[in-house]
């Protein structure tokens, strides 16, 4: 193999090397607070119960973005208010939903075109639902989601997202969010 040979590699390395620790130093850590508008749904089948509910939440989203176009982060949303549970424009038992809280972790990529900004996410929440009159729920299941950003300027940004937080064992929780954030 020749020296010429032996260096191409090396020089591609290096460069890589040199982007990806470019791109690191201009990392990106923001925050944003949010009222989420949400929907859950109870369904069981052998008790012939087919509910739905619309509580709402806060919730509060911290991330990095190391890199363009890659995001790591925290979620925490926490119970604004409960809603019964309908069934055909029908309360059920005098049933309410309750989402004590959300906590989560995501990976999620973004992709910018001027101030507006595509982005989602990928990861594990731990739901905390109560069925007032039911019963109620606290498990982990896959979450995922995707949404608008509009940067009007260097650091303020307003959100819109749907996140789909919890769908198995006839309960699903799922809502959408208006935010707005502030990247550092």
């Amino acid at each position: 193999m020749s020296t010429r040979t032996r260096l191409l590699p090396a020089l591609v390395l290096t460069a890589a090397f040199g982007a990806v620790a470019g791109t690191a130093q201009a990392q990106t850590v923001y925050g944003e607070l949010g009222y989420a508008a949400m929907s859950t749904r109870l369904s069981v089948p052998l008790l012939g119960i087919s509910a739905k509910a619309s509580p709402s939440m806060g919730r509060a989203v911290l991330g990095v973005s190391p890199f363009a176009g890659l995001t790591f982060e925290a979620l925490a949303a926490g119970h604004l208010s409960d809603d019964p549970f309908r069934s055909d424009n029908s309360e059920i038992l005098g049933g309410r939903a309750k989402i004590s809280q959300i906590l989560g972790v995501y990976v999620g990529g973004r992709f910018g075109v001027g101030p507006v900004e595509l982005f989602g996410r990928v990861g594990q929440a731990r739901s905390e639902l109560q069925f007032k009159g039911l019963g109620s729920a606290e498990d982990t299941d896959i979450s995922y989601g995707g949404g608008l950003r509009l940067i009007p300027g260097k650091n303020l940004t307003f959100s819109a997202d749907y996140m789909n937080y919890y769908n198995k064992g006839g309960a699903r929780i799922e809502g959408y969010t208006l935010s707005i954030g502030y990247r550092f």
